[in-house]
């Protein structure tokens, strides 16, 4: 896929709202990375549920190095297991 004038607008667009969000928040300092995880789920023409996990980088992963975005995922995976399996996590609360 070509890096289209709309396309590039949207991934502004993206990093703009990421960047306002964390402003929001409150958090401290700067962002520097982010990656946005996408899950998606169509149907194939027999019928069958086919599902896909994608990724959003910023300027479409040309300034990240993978070795930074697996490390993102994984240090956030942790801190979101670690939360996940706190007895006081509301984990298993539906």
């Amino acid at each position: 896929m070509s890096d289209s004038p709309e396309l590039k607008a949207a991934y502004q667009r993206l990093d703009d709202a990421i960047n306002e969000v964390v402003r929001l928040e409150e958090w401290e300092g700067v962002t520097t990375e982010w990656i946005v995880l996408v899950a998606n789920q169509w149907y194939a023409e027999d019928g069958t549920l086919l599902s896909d996990v994608g990724q959003l980088l910023p300027d479409r992963g040309n300034r990240v190095p993978a070795h930074r975005v697996v490390g993102l995922i994984e240090y956030a995976r942790m801190g979101w297991s670690t939360t996940v399996a706190a007895p006081d996590s509301g984990a298993d609360d539906e």
